[in-house]
């Protein structure tokens, strides 16, 4: 695919996406919040386009002006009912995560179900992997301590909500990576993820030996934001059961990824990392971590597959680096 395709398909998606928000009914449940915060209407309503996944999703932050001052929040737009979803965040909200607490989610403000919309709180405040690229050790040690705690307290304490994956399920996922890796056409890459991949599948621990959490999904350093003393966890789309190391696994695996594209070397960001697990580790129950390196060398697999299919520009030099860190886990 073209670079100047890519670039249609995403602009076109995101049009598409904004329209949604539009909608009487989506400018009424703003409106609604306007009303509830101020007392006021909106008077004008600004998007500004954040992230947007061209077959599932995009996410706006959504300014609204009245007489007295803007305000902001996130709206996220789907292409399939996420109510679940709503739900899940307001529970866990519940559950000790409040917009109030030291380490908090987002609150759930509204879900417009006939346009598929999500509305929460913007948070304030840099994400850690802002701090991590330009801030200063101190800065550092802080927010990967920050961002370890919270991941301690949302495993030992948030409501596990619906059913840990099947492993058959998983494993067909998986081999779907092998496949398209095998089909970018490279025998040395292909020969070194083979080989990762039969180490992965001795290796890959049972639903029986895993200490089964509530999970995050996509804990990585971006999602995690450091609002004066509240640590807010964002992007809870993909939240479900699973062993700890899985999430341990994304934020460090990020890491190194932040490292490699943006520092030159995968082991720029090791202390963070180090950081990072030790805080979780005097956090935690301690047993979040027997399968973590199996979780790194899966993440390894799944980081090296994006580096040939998910840019715009394959990257096969970085997959080569990936799947040799996976298989020194292993």
């Amino acid at each position: 695919m073209t670079l100047p395709s890519v670039q249609n398909d995403a602009a076109a998606a995101v049009s598409r996406f904004a329209s949604v928000l539009e909608r009487m009914e989506v400018r009424k449940q703003l409106d609604g919040l306007c009303a509830e915060w101020w007392g006021r209407h909106a008077q004008q309503v600004r998007l500004q386009a954040l992230k947007c996944h061209v077959r599932h999703r995009c996410t706006f932050e959504v300014a609204l002006q009245t007489e007295i001052g803007w305000r902001s929040v996130i709206a996220k737009v789907y292409l399939t009912d996420r109510s679940d979803l709503f739900r899940s965040m307001d529970a866990v909200s519940r559950a000790g995560f409040g917009a109030d607490a030291e380490f908090s989610i987002p609150r759930p403000l509204a879900y417009v179900p006939s346009s598929r919309v999500l509305l929460e709180e913007k948070v304030p405040g840099p994400s850690a992997k802002e701090i991590f690229l330009s801030g200063n050790p101190r800065e550092h040690a802080e927010a990967a301590e920050r961002s370890g705690r919270w991941l301690a307290r949302f495993h030992a304490a948030a409501p596990q909500i619906g059913a840990a994956r099947e492993r058959s399920d998983q494993w067909a996922r998986y081999r779907r990576w092998m496949d398209q890796i095998r089909a970018f056409g490279e025998p040395a890459l292909i020969a070194k993820a083979d080989q990762l991949f039969r180490k992965l599948e001795a290796a890959l621990p049972t639903p029986d030996t895993m200490a089964l959490r509530a999970g995050h999904g996509s804990y990585i350093p971006e999602h995690v934001m450091l609002s004066d003393r509240r640590t807010a966890v964002i992007d809870l789309d993909e939240c479900d059961v699973a062993d700890p190391g899985r999430d341990l696994a994304w934020f460090v695996v990020s890491l190194q990824r932040m490292a490699l594209r943006q520092l030159g070397s995968l082991q720029a960001l090791d202390r963070i990392a180090e950081h990072f697990l030790q805080s979780y580790l005097s956090a935690s129950r301690g047993d979040g971590v027997g399968h973590l390196p199996v979780f790194r060398a899966l993440e390894c697999l799944n980081r090296a597959r994006h580096d040939l299919i998910k840019q715009l520009t394959p990257a096969p030099e970085r997959a080569h680096t990936m799947l040799d860190e996976g298989l020194r886990h292993l």
